[in-house]
Formats: C-alpha cells, structure tokens, sequence
C-alpha cells in the first residue's frame, strides 16, 4: 500500500516589519494618520501593518522603506529598537571612550522609552477595558491610574522629543 505523500504548507519567515515600522513612526514623532497621509494610504493600513496582521505589497513596502530612508534588508531583518544607533546614526565608531559612552547610553534610552511606550499602551487599554467597572467605591483608584498614565505619557513625549532632537535631520543609515 503506497502512501500518498502529504503536501506541506509554505509557511513564510516572520518579519520584524510591523515592529519596524511602528518604531520608525515613533522616532519620527508621527501619528498613524500623519504617515497614511504622507504616504497615500488609508490609516487602518498603517495600524494593520504595525500590528503584524498584514504586511503591505512590494511597491508600498519599498515606499516605506524609501519614506524612513532605511533599506528594505534591515527594516525586515533585524529589530531595529534593540540597537537604533546602529541604524539611525551616521556617526563614525571611534576610540574616544566618552563618545562610545554616549552612543550606548543614548541606545538604552531609545529602547527604554520604546518599552515604556509599549507599557504605557497596555495600561491605557486595561483602563478603557475597565471604565465600566468605575462606581463610587473605585472610581478615586481609578482617577489616580488615569492621572498617572497622563503623566506618563508627557514623560514618554518628551522622551521622544529628545531622541529627536539629538539626531535632528539625521538619514536612517541604508
């Protein structure tokens, strides 16, 4: 008895693009909508490639890749937010030790802030997920989280405007 051989499914690489993507846009100090606007699309577009469901066609993906000015090998390859140094500045490696100081302390920060921006997202969707359970009894607790999450978002804010600030005008590295 000759057993037919069982076709197997062409499972595609995960890409690291969504994250990619959803990091880029945060370095840049932009919305969703502002970079759907920039780029022709529609916003739900953008938040669906963040997310990992889809992943857009050749000819919006070389867009982006051209938009951040970043090739199109790291975008999908490489997590760009656990080494952006590498990536986003064209400052040439030297042996000045307070330089290389510098360059690593500014990496951490990039990456702390992208973890704490992750973080601050969560809680903000547990606090919309739980707004129904508000009464008398829990409603100053609740006041409280959400008076800490706005302060955190400031925080968060402002830490990105510093990144920015740091690399004004900087080109991605291709």
């Amino acid at each position: 008895m000759d057993s037919i051989p069982k076709k197997t499914k062409n499972i595609p690489k995960p890409t690291y693009f969504g994250k990619n993507l959803k990091f880029l846009r945060r370095l840049k100090g932009i919305s969703q909508t502002q970079l759907a606007t920039d780029l022709d699309l529609n916003r739900s577009k953008i938040a669906s490639y963040e997310s990992g469901m889809v992943e857009p066609n050749t000819a919006t993906f070389l867009k982006i890749s051209a938009y951040f000015e970043i090739s199109a090998q790291e975008i999908l390859s490489q997590v760009i937010s656990e080494n952006p140094i590498e990536i986003i500045s064209h400052t040439v490696p030297t042996d000045d030790v307070l330089e290389s100081y510098l360059q690593e302390q500014m990496s951490n920060f990039t990456q702390q802030t992208n973890e704490m921006t992750k973080i601050y997202e969560g809680y903000q969707t547990l606090l919309e997920l739980r707004k129904e359970e508000i009464n008398d009894e829990t409603g100053p607790l609740y006041a409280v989280l959400d008076d800490l999450l706005d302060i955190l978002q400031k925080l968060i804010e402002t830490n990105w405007q510093l990144i920015q600030n740091i690399f004004p005008g900087e080109e991605l590295q291709k």
